[in-house]
């Protein structure tokens, strides 16, 4: 694919650090109301955007970017919980469709009197691209359905149930709404993952410590840890070996 300016769109402060870490002649930039990066891969020029979890009013300030930058291709990258008992933190899931799992969305509202699952495709050329440049660079890589929560899912029960009833690997708070506005553009936009936890493994309860803006609060991430300390110990040994599988499968994508 001819991909000469791609924009990536993460969430939270450490995949959005990872990803300029890999620019060349970054510079950074406040652009309505977000965090902008752009820089330069080789001859590729490359803008990173932080949507903050869960993308609160992300969906409105994207939409106001994309009318005054052109892009080839816009790709959600970052972390995500496991769904399927089969990944392992570290490995990274393209996905091909992406359901809304959340009780309220800006794009539809979930009433008791519709059960169809809202969902929205990624592009395909895009997604086989991404899953063939990663399995090339020797990634763990699968491709699989995503899906959109509005709370982090901390216990494993939750995540091994969300997986059998909507057919997902993998679970974020953002894809959905970035993959549809995108969609209103005509914009291609795909979503790559890596498993931050895996399905089998509870994890402390984060979301005491997620604010109304999507931010996490460390004084509060800190006392949810102390909460649970076995648990919030195996989590704080796995964090490095995802960012690094994150950092890997990036500058895989962007130096394609």
């Amino acid at each position: 694919m001819s991909l000469s300016h791609l924009c990536l769109v993460t969430a939270v402060e450490i995949e959005f650090k990872t990803a300029v870490g890999l620019l060349d002649e970054s510079g950074f930039s406040d652009e309505s109301q977000m965090n902008v990066c752009r820089g330069r891969c080789g001859n590729r020029r490359i803008t990173v955007l932080k949507s903050e979890m869960g993308a609160i009013g992300f969906a409105e300030r994207l939409g106001d970017h994309l009318k005054n930058n052109r892009y080839d291709a816009l790709i959600v990258a970052g972390l995500a919980g496991a769904l399927s008992p089969q990944l392992k933190r570290g490995d990274a899931v393209v996905l091909d469709l992406c359901h809304d799992a959340r009780t309220k969305s800006a794009f539809r509202e979930k009433s008791s009197a519709c059960e169809e699952k809202a969902s929205i495709a990624c592009d395909d050329n895009l997604s086989k691209y991404l899953a063939e440049t990663l399995r090339a660079s020797g990634a763990p890589c699968f491709g699989g359905t995503g899906l959109t929560v509005d709370q982090i899912i901390t216990r494993a029960k939750d995540k091994i149930s969300l997986g059998i009833q909507y057919n997902a690997m993998a679970v974020d708070m953002e894809t959905y709404d970035l993959l549809t506005v995108c969609a209103e553009f005509g914009l291609p936009a795909a979503a790559v993952r890596v498993v931050s936890d895996e399905a089998d493994c509870d994890l402390p309860d984060f979301n005491q410590a997620l604010k109304p803006d999507g931010q996490l609060s460390n004084w509060q991430m800190a006392l949810a840890m102390l909460k649970n300390p076995i648990i919030s110990i195996r989590f704080l040994l796995g964090i490095k070996p995802v960012v690094d599988a994150l950092r890997a499968n990036l500058r895989a994508i962007i130096s394609a």
